[in-house]
């Protein structure tokens, strides 16, 4: 069996990305979208960047912004992937290839029926997350990953916890999950639910 990829989602204080490289998740991510209480403006961004260790790679998380926006946060060394979370297109995609080449391209879907896995699927990005929404803290319907089995590697997100995080992982086998909410206590990330879920994912 494969290693599932963890990615930790929403941190947005110094105190989180301590947490972070203390925990040793694949992946941590950053939200700049200024509606989410997670929001990172560039300048916050600048000193988390500096403190998050360098074997970690940060994901930024952009909802509806020009490509060119989201490169400049790549050639500026602030993320290594950007994770486009909103309506963006496969041409979007492209102008980013083109803008970044370097950088790697998550593409979020919030899943509402097969065909919305279906457009997944044929995402152009490096990897597709299947999501429920912006960062709601509850479930897709799991079931409709029976009646469609993704025919690529994908990330699981939306609702992820301790308490889930085994089905997950054993009823679909995904190539990484996204937590957010599920490591969070009153909205601030949780050191103890972070190590928790990590230590269950990397126990199997």
């Amino acid at each position: 069996m494969s290693r599932t990829r963890i990615k930790i989602c929403g941190l947005y204080r110094e105190q989180h990305v301590d947490y972070v490289n203390a925990a040793r998740p694949d992946y941590a991510g950053f939200v700049f979208y200024p509606p989410s209480h997670r929001y990172v403006d560039r300048e916050m961004m600048k000193r988390l960047r500096e403190k998050l260790s360098h074997k970690i790679p940060a994901v930024g998380v952009f909802v509806n912004v020009p490509m060119e926006e989201v490169a400049s946060y790549i050639e500026e060394g602030l993320i290594e992937i950007a994770q486009l979370h909103g309506a963006e297109t496969e041409e979007d995609i492209r102008k980013l290839r083109i803008l970044a080449p370097k950088a790697e391209i998550w593409k979020a879907f919030k899943i509402r029926d097969t065909k919305t896995l279906e457009k997944a699927q044929s995402s152009g990005a490096d990897r597709i997350l299947l999501d429920n929404g912006y960062g709601t803290g509850s479930c897709f319907d799991w079931q409709l990953l029976k009646e469609q089995v993704p025919a690529r590697p994908y990330l699981l997100a939306g609702g992820l916890r301790a308490e889930n995080i085994e089905e997950a992982l054993e009823r679909f086998a995904p190539w990484g999950v996204d937590v957010s909410s599920g490591v969070e206590t009153e909205k601030e990330k949780d050191f103890g639910k972070i190590r928790d879920i990590i230590e269950i994912i990397r126990s199997r």
